[in-house]
């Protein structure tokens, strides 16, 4: 006699184990909540919205997640996950390479608009001290600019990056420049983006690199 197979669970926000089925769904409020809150921000997206253009009720969505903030966190979890797995697929330290993968990242921006534009909508509505993502935002750069510059300072300890450089403002920098790519391409897909990062990351190489 066989023996019944088991849905695979996942876990929900809550701590609560949640079936395939259920996980798909969940994962199918993130996707459609991504794509909404790109478009219209927080402030003009509703739960209603996200379950309806989501195929579910809105009790179904509450029982994945209880508040809109709890969606959002998801939504940027999700969001992080991808960024995290782009900057960091060659590994931990990349050492100069690291150049070279915010390129590759750049790259990616066409395939996931909706993740490109997410972070740029949510910051502009979230700048105030006592808004909702506020923290989650700021704790986010600062943990991304920390790992930039522990990479930076690595290559440095393998003679990979010239001695009288700031690492921290380099590490800034990175971010900027990518912050500033991304707004110019969501304002005109025309923009040359991949072929602008392309070139930014070998001239940083060229200015960084001990000869």
């Amino acid at each position: 006699m066989s023996t019944p197979t088991t849905p695979t669970a996942g876990v929900r926000g809550d701590g609560n184990k949640i079936s395939a089925r259920g996980e798909a769904r969940r994962a199918r409020i993130i996707e459609v909540a991504t794509s909404l809150l790109a478009r219209n921000g927080s402030r003009g997206t509703s739960l209603a919205q996200i379950a309806s253009a989501a195929g579910v009720s809105q009790t179904g969505l509450l029982h994945h997640f209880s508040t809109k903030e709890q969606l959002l966190h998801a939504v940027l979890d999700n969001r992080d996950e991808h960024e995290n797995a782009l900057l960091w697929r060659g590994g931990p330290d990349p050492g100069l390479g690291i150049f070279d993968v915010v390129a590759d990242v750049v790259a990616d921006w066409p395939k996931q608009p909706e993740l490109v534009g997410l972070v740029a909508i949510l910051v502009a509505e979230n700048v105030g001290t006592d808004a909702t993502l506020k923290d989650r935002l700021t704790a986010k750069y600062r943990e991304t600019v920390a790992r930039l510059e522990e990479t930076l300072v690595s290559a440095r300890s393998r003679g990979e990056i010239r001695a009288d450089v700031d690492l921290h403002a380099k590490a800034i920098e990175i971010l900027a420049f990518l912050s500033g790519l991304e707004m110019a391409w969501l304002v005109d897909s025309d923009v040359p983006a991949h072929a602008t990062a392309i070139g930014w990351a070998a001239a940083q190489v060229e200015v960084l690199a001990i000869t």
